[in-house]
């Protein structure tokens, strides 16, 4: 049997995911505005959304990853100081044209990773989901357990 092939390439956040995170926190403080709340609630409840909706906006943009590898050592993320962090794939999940992988290094920090159209060809996008699909199996949780 053939062994999955070495892949290798740079991430970038999406821009797409950025504009309707900012649509939706738009849509968020709006809906606040708009309800029937008393003054202050409303301006709270607005504030929240906003900063809320700006935090995940930075986290998303400020992405510390650049380059996402996997070859005979396993997965590996490399930051924007060329620094190497070997990690194991926890999860990945497809969604139409989203793809979500779900990384967790030796310190149990998890880091999630959208590939769309735009920031991942589709050369790329095929043999990812090939490599992905010839990895280890893993049973979903049984609920309540």
């Amino acid at each position: 049997m053939k062994s999955a092939p070495n892949i290798a390439f740079d991430y970038r956040p999406c821009r797409g995911i950025a504009i309707a995170l900012c649509g939706v926190t738009l849509l968020a403080a709006i809906a606040a505005v708009l309800s029937g709340l008393d003054p202050l609630a409303k301006l709270l409840i607005a504030g929240i959304a906003v900063a809320s909706g700006a935090a995940a906006l930075h986290r998303h943009l400020a992405a510390k990853t650049v380059r996402i590898a996997h070859g005979a050592g396993g997965w590996v993320l490399v930051d924007r100081e060329a620094t190497e962090t070997p990690v194991a794939l926890i999860d990945h999940v497809g969604r139409g044209v989203l793809l979500v992988l779900g990384f967790r290094d030796e310190g149990g920090q998890t880091q999630r990773f959208v590939l769309t159209p735009t920031n991942c060809a589709t050369d790329l996008r095929r043999r990812l989901i090939l490599t992905l699909a010839a990895g280890p199996r893993r049973r979903p949780p049984i609920a309540g357990k």
